[in-house]
This record gives C-alpha cells, structure tokens and sequence, in this order.
C-alpha cells in the first residue's frame, strides 16, 4: 500500500542506521513490526498476571524449541 507520510527526517536516518536497514520502507516496517511485537507482549503480560514477562526473539524461539 502506498501512502505518503511527514517524517523527521533525523530520526528516519538515525532508525535506519540503528536497524541496519538500507531503505526507508524497510526501516519503517521494522519499526512498526517491533512496535506492535512490544504492545503483545504487554497485553500478555498484563492478562497473565504481575510479573514481568520480558522475551526477546531467541529466548522465545528457546522455549518454542523445548516444547
């Protein structure tokens, strides 16, 4: 989908450099991904009780792999 959106560009370059990405497209995608990623696991948590649960990709693909 093409849409057209005002971004700062500083923070879109700086992003882009953190995520190792090489365009703008998939930088915002990787944000987006992980943006929504955090948010789950916040409801998670939040529907599983009190405590923390903080999973990053390879502790989740850990625990996948000893079921």
């Amino acid at each position: 989908m093409k849409t057209t959106l005002y971004v700062d560009r500083g923070l879109l370059c700086e992003a882009m450099e953190l995520a190792g990405k090489k365009g703008f497209t998939e930088t915002i995608e990787a944000a987006l991904t992980e943006f929504v990623r955090k948010r789950r696991i916040q409801k998670l948590a939040a529907s599983l009780g009190t405590f923390d649960l903080i999973l990053d990709d390879q502790s989740l693909e850990e625990l996948r792999r000893d079921e």
